[in-house]
């Protein structure tokens, strides 16, 4: 894991240097500071010699430490820019499949949290592991000047400090991280499902109830992280126990009194000497959440792509005139039950066909697989006679505009949410667009007019007008199918029967309705009905 995360660094490898030579310089020198400082009090006669250097050694201490957290920290920042770009490039190859399943809640974390997360590995996990291992030999080193037995009770408690302890604490306390870090995943998705439900919630008078399981959850959530931190205080107890026994060894070994300043200071200075190594043992505490993070991000990143289209996918599309389903048999890659069996149609056209049937039948499962969402189990789909899994993903997207069940609008303006940021879209002909949805007076009448702000979530416009202002939008980008994924379904007999007026006379591609609805399935040229997982052909009431 580690490796695959260092690849994000290559470019910055210059500056992780620097950063370490930074970082050990100022390690070296706080020792410096002590020693000297010590020396003045064992040897007060020529304290003002050695005034002056230590005045420096504060000073250069000072300036390397900035130093090294400067440097830390632009690695650290430049990378999580990177590792955003990444996540979101790759969720661009993801989607729609990928944003089709329930798990938001950690899709928001992994893009939040985990990304901020990764920070620790970068500005305080590389340069302090490689300040530690090499401050630790050089101060050996130092020590031997004591004698060797001095020397070799330096080197293990060190070690003991640096990488035993922390080695040992960590299975348990990354089995305790990771708990805390999957019950955080699930408290970010319920509370997600909770807001977003808090007026049916309200209304059916059960959001004192979920709250209260919302609360037991944080609970659990807060148990776990309390067990970690309790975790990192024994280890931090246990570090301390090392110094101290270490330091009372080597005066026991090298006695109290030592003829020279130097060494007298080195020995009454030496349990302050495990600054470094002190931030090795820290470093698993901190860092679990990191890795977790890591883990998470790696596993998107390594993530292959859910569509139908096969590597080497090259064909492009101008204009579709016919889709043919050929046998297909489909289930979803994360369950076992079998969707459609041995479907086969055939859509051309100019044409608005219905698909019909009981919820869970597979009726928008077919729509997805006809815009590239998924891979087949059996059969084939061909477009204008091409494979779709010979088709390249961007090319089929471009010829299809998706209407789901409930709008998307972003908080933007509303000229931006209807151009989706298209500089080639004017006002005329968005304006043209609005006159066809019927919205040109609703609009006129807003205050900043196409200026006017769209808020997510908070949507100043009716059901039917957001619908309407979605038509617009797929009106105004020009494909070869529309699907309308239950458009309809919250709306009122006026408004459906004016977004469906408009797609019949405005929209002269294949249209793909999917409704439980009779006023809606009255629309179609031809139905096709679905049910035990498979589809027949219907006949269509009277217009």
């Amino acid at each position: 894991m580690i490796r695959s995360l260092l690849r994000y660094t290559h470019h910055l490898t210059g500056t992780i240097i620097i950063s370490f030579l930074i970082g050990l310089v100022a390690e070296l020198t706080k020792v410096v500071v002590l020693v000297l400082a010590a020396m003045m009090l064992f040897d007060p006669q020529n304290a003002s010699h050695l005034l002056i250097p230590g005045i420096i050694a504060v000073v250069i201490v000072g300036l390397g430490s900035f130093g090294e957290q400067y440097a830390g920290h632009f690695v650290a920042f430049h990378v999580l820019a990177e590792l955003r770009g990444a996540v979101y490039r790759k969720l661009m190859q993801l989607a729609p499949a990928k944003l089709d399943s329930q798990g938001s809640g950690k899709l928001l974390k992994l893009i939040g949290s985990d990304i901020e997360a990764m920070e620790i590995f970068y500005a305080h996990t590389i340069v302090p592991v490689a300040i530690g291992l090499i401050y630790g030999v050089l101060m050996v080193a130092v020590y031997s000047s004591l004698n060797g037995p001095a020397a070799a009770v330096v080197l293990v408690s060190y070690a003991a400090v640096g990488l035993l302890i922390p080695y040992y604490r960590h299975e348990q306390m990354t089995a305790k991280a990771q708990a805390a870090d999957r019950q955080k995943a699930v408290n970010q998705q319920y509370l997600l499902e909770s807001v977003r439900g808090m007026a049916v919630l309200r209304q059916l008078e059960v959001a004192d109830a979920r709250m209260k399981t919302g609360n037991e959850g944080f609970d659990h959530e807060a148990t776990a992280f309390q067990q970690s931190q309790f975790g990192q205080l024994l280890k931090n107890m246990s570090a301390t126990l090392v110094m101290l026994l270490a330091w009372l060894f080597i005066v026991w070994l090298s006695g109290w009194t030592q003829p020279q300043p130097l060494q007298q200071a080195l020995l009454a200075v030496f349990p302050l000497t495990f600054g470094p190594l002190l931030a090795l043992t820290n470093l698993p505490a901190s860092l679990l959440n990191g890795f977790a993070a890591a883990r998470n991000l790696l596993n998107l990143l390594q993530e292959a792509p859910a569509t139908s289209a096969a590597i080497d996918a090259t064909q492009t599309l101008n204009q579709i005139a016919i889709i043919q389903v050929d046998h297909v048999t489909f289930k979803y890659p994360s369950r076992d039950e079998t969707v459609l069996r041995q479907v086969s149609l055939s859509l051309h056209a100019g044409e608005i066909v219905g698909f019909v049937g009981a919820s869970g039948s597979g009726k928008s499962t077919l729509a997805k697989l006809i815009m590239g969402w998924y891979p087949l189990t059996q059969g084939r789909i061909l477009i204008d006679g091409i494979d779709v899994t010979k088709i390249d993903p961007a090319s089929l997207r471009a010829q299809v505009n998706y209407l789901p069940q409930t709008p998307v609008f972003f908080s933007e303006s509303v000229r931006d949410n209807l151009t989706l940021h298209d500089l080639t879209i004017t006002d005329a002909q968005i304006w043209t667009v609005l006159d066809q949805v019927k919205l040109t007076s609703r609009l006129r009448q807003a205050e900043k007019g196409l200026d006017e702000n769209v808020v997510s979530g908070q949507l100043q416009f009716s059901s039917g007008e957001q619908q309407r202002l979605e038509l617009a939008r797929a009106l105004l980008h020009p494909s070869s199918v529309l699907v309308l994924d239950e458009p309809t379904s919250n709306l009122d007999t006026e408004n459906e029967r004016l977004i469906l007026d408009t797609i019949k006379a405005y929209y002269h591609g294949i249209v793909i309705m999917i409704s439980h609805r009779a006023e809606s399935a009255a629309y179609a040229d031809r139905l096709y009905r679905f049910a035990d997982h498979r589809v027949s052909a219907a006949s269509t009431e009277p217009k």
